[in-house]
């Protein structure tokens, strides 16, 4: 939570409260890590930074936590300090320490996490890197409190956040695949991916299904025309017939490929072409997950702003996190690298200069950002969309300035538990009918986009944010807003 009235604005507050509740710094104890793979290195020290044990190494296994809570009791023990205010920390939880520090926060210790940028300032020496030194600027850090802690997060952003970074991870892999195919397509059957050439859209399920089997000019050309309709129809070809009829007259027209090296090819092709589907599957089964991580936060009630759906709603909380702790927008903007740098010196009356946006930021959080103020630009609501357009046609950098305005309302939807209203609708003398059509134009949407993603019952689970606003909506206006009907042996 921000402090507005300390210049430390940054500062962890549990640590702080752990140092406030002790009555001297010399009664908390802190235990500094450089994590690794096999051996920790840990270094304790008291409140005012004396060092009380000199860094040594504690393996990352079970054995190791016994050795260190072992030293801690000792040194508790030995110098008055109570279990309560005895904290650790360490930089940016590597995946191979996750375990280590889950065991520690099972025992009842704060576990915080530091910037590793912010920790390699505080080292005595910036000429060198050693695990003593790291550990030292380490443990500086923690007791100066500018430090997070990830327990503070709810389970669903967390979840959110592993899924939307997998994710991620599966999207760049399916558009490197893409890549490939688009290579090997080129050479055995050129202009295919055009779909004004071949009639076929790049990546259908059509396209993929050709390309998968002995593609290339000849086999299209020897294909019987009627066979060739019935495969594109099976396969969800929209106008099977006009399209196979364009497939016939490309693959009459195109260079045919070296003989020699056609079969190496074809099966190079076909490989692809697989791992691009199952990289897709992929995509889609985390998507799922990530719909009900989402589900059952404050961050489904984004997906009620247009153009903004489940993927950058969910990739937007997942990053920002818990909305809770958001920070004054100004903050948000400035973590997620959308504003200039600003300078300013040489007195009062010295004007500030406006600079480059900064490279140092969240880039996940600004991509995710970005791209929601785009989607808003091109097919949100009536009134974003023209200030959007505004801005382009004034010269300005359209997608930083909308999404600086897009924290701002995401901040009071999920603060207040609301749903998005144009500013037309925002007034206490609104008329009734007009609500009650928004709102039903609303549930038509969030339909659309939740569709295959998520069961109704559970998106519009009372407990959750979209289900306390359903039955608000039905309640208070006497709406009729029906879950759609499940169809057998289909997903709803």
């Amino acid at each position: 939570m921000e402090n507005t009235t300390s210049i430390y604005s940054k500062q962890n507050p549990k640590i702080r409260q752990i140092l406030e509740q002790a009555g001297s710094p010399a009664k908390a104890l802190c235990g500094a890590f450089d994590y690794a793979k096999a051996k920790h290195v840990v270094l304790l020290c008291n409140g005012f930074g004396d060092i009380i044990k000199k860094s040594f190494p504690v393996d990352n296994s079970p054995k190791g936590i016994e050795k260190l809570l072992e030293e801690v009791r000792s040194t508790c023990a030995h110098r008055g300090i109570k279990k309560e205010h005895v904290f650790f920390g360490g930089e940016d939880s590597p995946s191979y320490a996750q375990n280590f520090i889950q065991a520690l926060s099972d025992k009842g210790y704060l576990v915080a996490r530091v910037n590793a940028w912010e920790a390699k300032q505080q080292r005595d020496n910036h000429q060198a890197s050693t695990d003593q030194l790291d550990v030292r600027a380490i443990a500086k850090t923690l007791l100066s409190k500018t430090s997070y802690c990830d327990q503070d997060q709810p389970k669903a952003i967390l979840t959110l956040k592993e899924f939307c970074r997998t994710r991620s991870h599966f999207v760049d892999h399916s558009t490197e695949q893409k890549l490939h195919i688009h290579h090997q397509a080129s050479r055995l059957f050129p202009q295919f991916l055009n779909q004004k050439q071949s009639g076929i859209a790049p990546f259908s399920r059509s396209g993929l299904a050709l390309m998968a089997e002995g593609f290339c000019p000849e086999q299209i050309r020897r294909r019987r025309r009627d066979h060739l309709v019935g495969f594109l129809q099976r396969h969800g070809q929209e106008d099977p017939e006009q399209a196979a009829d364009k497939l016939k007259a490309l693959a009459a027209e195109v260079l045919a490929p070296c003989s020699q090296m056609l079969v190496c090819w074809q099966a190079a092709l076909a490989q692809h072409v697989l791992q691009y589907q199952s990289l897709c599957q992929s995509v889609g089964a985390l998507e799922k997950e990530m719909a009900r991580s989402l589900a059952k936060t404050g961050g489904a009630l984004l997906t009620t702003v247009g153009g903004v759906g489940v993927v950058l709603a969910s990739g937007i909380l997942a990053e920002f996190g818990d909305p809770a702790g958001w920070k004054a927008v100004r903050f948000l903007c400035s973590y997620s690298g959308i504003v200039p740098r600003t300078s300013q010196t040489g007195g009062p009356d010295k004007p500030a200069h406006t600079g480059t946006v900064q490279r140092r930021c969240n880039r996940r959080a600004k991509n995710w950002i970005v791209q929601a103020a785009s989607s808003i630009g091109k097919c949100g609501p009536t009134e974003l969309q023209s200030q959007y357009a505004q801005l382009q046609a004034n010269g300005q950098h359209a997608d930083f300035v909308m999404s600086k305005r897009l924290l701002r309302i995401f901040k009071d939807l999920v603060r207040r538990g609301t749903v998005y209203r144009p500013k037309a609708l925002l007034s206490p003398e609104t008329p009734t009918s007009e609500l009650i059509a928004y709102y039903r134009e609303l549930w038509d949407r969030l339909l659309k986009k939740w569709h295959g993603l998520i069961e109704w019952e559970e998106l519009f689970d009372p407990c959750y944010p979209l289900g306390q606003w359903r039955q608000m909506a039905q309640e208070l206006y006497k709406l009729s807003l029906p879950l759609p009907k499940k169809r057998p042996g289909k997903a709803t």
